[in-house]
């Protein structure tokens, strides 16, 4: 069994947390919480626990300068709001990097990663990590996505995209207007790299969940999405994906 501590200075992020590692006592055993990295490191250097769970904006330092004034290096999973700012640093040096909001499915993962991370002793650079997160947060953040139409090239804000479809080759980008453009990234490149209300519901299928406007029980426990565009598009979601979809939009 592994011993953990949670830094975390939202209370709801926290027990979402806790409720969270509730499900995996037999594998971890959390020894406590902090919300502030001085109380972090006095905690984390005391109990020495395997693993941190570690929120990188704090009220009074950053996760790094908390990883930088420990006696020792833990096992490091970050949980932070900010998608576009996890590089490469964190795959060599940390156990895994969780982006708010993250469902079950995607914790377990993280859990699971644990044992195999164990087995590898790169020397965390927790300096080179800060330095390369503050540069990437600085970089612009992509908006649009680029689309056919005819021989020219659009760029669609995602604010104004509703779902994405699979089709055939290519894949089918629409909007509230009910206006269509075909993208030739495959579905499941375009889902590693929208903003994180996009969602996958379905094999062919990611929807905008700002776009959805009714949300129904279906057949053997899947829903009917009713997206909120001129012709009420409605989209069933896959058993596969079901569960998923639910714990996103906090069902």
């Amino acid at each position: 069994m592994y011993t953990a501590i949670i830094i975390e200075d939202e209370y709801p992020a926290r027990l979402r947390l806790e409720q969270m590692l509730s499900q995996h006592q037999t594998t971890i055993k959390v020894l406590g919480h902090a919300d502030i990295g001085k109380t972090a490191i006095e905690m984390t250097n005391k109990y020495r626990p395997d693993v941190v769970f570690l929120d990188i904006h704090l009220p009074d330092m950053n996760g790094f300068e908390i990883l930088q004034a420990l006696d020792y290096h833990p096992m490091v999973i970050f949980t932070t709001a900010y998608a576009e700012y996890a590089v490469q640093a964190f795959e060599v040096f940390s156990v895994d990097y969780l982006v708010k909001p993250f469902d079950d499915l995607r914790f377990r993962k993280a859990i699971d990663k644990i044992s195999k991370f164990q087995h590898l002793v790169p020397v965390p650079d927790y300096a080179k990590m800060a330095k390369l997160f503050f540069e990437a947060q600085r970089k612009p953040k992509q908006t649009t996505l680029a689309v056919k139409s005819g021989q020219k090239i659009l760029l669609i804000d995602y604010e104004d995209i509703t779902h994405l479809k699979a089709d055939d080759k290519y894949v089918t980008v629409s909007t509230a207007t009910n206006k269509t453009y075909l993208c030739e990234k495959s579905l499941g490149t375009l889902e590693e790299s929208l903003p994180d209300h996009f969602i996958r519901v379905h094999r062919s299928y990611i929807i905008n969940k700002t776009w959805i406007a009714e949300i129904h029980r279906y057949f053997k426990g899947r829903l009917m999405l009713v997206i909120d565009d001129k012709e009420r598009t409605t989209v069933i979601t896959s058993e596969s994906y079901t569960h998923q979809v639910k714990s996103v939009l906090g069902l």
